[in-house]
């Protein structure tokens, strides 16, 4: 079994190693933990990124009162923190001038659980016992909003995780009770939504709370050498195709609420299992950086005379509405009719009136007749006005 199922069980014995490096998923692929996609990046580099991430999320979900002997009682308040930071340099021993987008997943409890004399998560009870399952999954619309609920899922592939993330507590190990391990494969009742993927697991007991490293690791919102971290493999910097591949993922945490050895038969019942799905909103909602503010559902962005009215948009043309939205929020300025304009093409299209209703592309219009538009408006801080398509 990977070291990296007892890697919070083992985190007491860790300490911040002299070179500063961190341990990183080179990519998302579907063996997501092969010892081969893991790759290591200077902690220096991704602390500082993380200073002002591009996008960020947060899921609540329900647990259990673990600081009472098991199966304690219901607390809500649990959280999981997504951030993304881009544009990270990879060690120059490793991968040459190429950078990498850095998504981190942390995690915070309850106040309840919190020892707030001490700034430290209260200990835990010794009959409960952890285990957290990572999905990362490219296949949901990017262009919907993510359920941090999961309610995307459907009722049967939830049932199935159930079954798979509790059904077989202790059966494998009775000291690592996880049902499900590293590289099992999501149920295939949820294959049609997420793919075929293959999950991470974190587990953790009373002891990793014996350590104050190893307690905020697990259960505090903080970034630290070893956050669980993923990249996008190696790309030259400002790499728009990397930006959207790590603001377009969909992480399914599940975490299990079990008991330890210690439990006697008579206190044991099934382990509590609590969903929680991440994924930046769509990046349009992401420009409040650039003092942008957005009113739904009509998506409008606003800089001084900037106004880019966002309509229906067909997944293939997602990318370049965004660049297009981003620029003009940047640079104060929009095209005067809610269209989009584009690079030069064959075949250019004219402006359409400002006062109609869109349902899709215009007739005729194919998306190879368009390339690339944010890299032309950046380039030359300019609008092609010939070469303009409806939203």
């Amino acid at each position: 079994m990977s070291r990296l199922l007892f890697w919070a069980l083992l985190a007491p014995t860790i300490a911040i190693a002299e070179d500063s490096m961190s341990y990183i998923f080179y990519d998302n692929q579907e063996f997501l933990v092969n010892n081969s996609n893991l790759a290591r990046i200077s902690w220096t580099e991704v602390e500082a990124a993380f200073n002002h991430p591009a996008h960020v999320d947060v899921a609540s979900y329900g647990g259990l009162d673990w600081t009472k002997p098991y199966p304690g009682s219901p607390v809500d308040g649990f959280q999981a923190h997504l951030r993304i930071a881009n544009d990270v340099p990879w060690p120059a021993s490793f991968a040459s001038n190429e950078t990498t987008e850095v998504t981190a997943l942390t995690f915070s409890i309850p106040d309840s659980l919190m020892d707030h004399s001490k700034g430290l998560p209260k200990p835990m009870d010794p009959s409960w016992f952890i285990c957290q399952h990572y999905f990362v999954s490219a296949l949901p619309d990017p262009t919907e909003p993510v359920d941090h609920s999961c309610g995307f899922l459907s009722a049967e592939c939830r049932a199935d995780m159930e079954t798979s993330l509790t059904g077989g507590w202790t059966k494998e190990d009775p000291d690592v009770p996880c049902s499900a391990l590293i590289l099992d494969p999501i149920p295939v009742s949820c294959q049609d939504t997420l793919g075929l993927v293959r999950g991470d697991v974190i587990a953790w007991n009373s002891d990793t709370f014996t350590d104050q490293a190893a307690a905020k690791l697990v259960a505090m919102d903080e970034l630290n050498p070893w956050s669980w971290f993923i990249g996008t493999g190696g790309v030259e910097e400002g790499n728009s195709t990397a930006y959207y591949e790590a603001s377009n993922r969909t992480y399914v945490i599940g975490t299990v609420f079990g008991y330890s050895t210690s439990v006697t038969d008579s206190n044991k019942q099934t382990p509590k299992l609590s969903l929680a799905c991440l994924r930046p909103d769509p990046l349009w909602r992401y420009y409040r950086q650039v003092l942008c503010h957005v009113f739904d559902p009509a998506i409008r962005y606003q800089l001084g005379l900037c106004m880019c009215f966002g309509c229906r948009i067909t997944k293939q043309l997602e990318r370049e509405f965004q660049q297009l939205c981003s620029f003009s929020c940047e640079y104060g300025y929009g095209p005067p009719t809610a269209c989009q304009c584009l690079e030069y093409s064959g075949t250019p299209k004219t402006t359409p009136d400002a006062n109609w209703v869109d349902e899709g592309p215009l007739e005729g219009v194919a998306g190879d007749d368009f390339v690339n538009p944010g890299s032309f408006a950046c380039k030359r801080d300019t609008w092609p006005g010939l070469t303009c398509r409806s939203c």
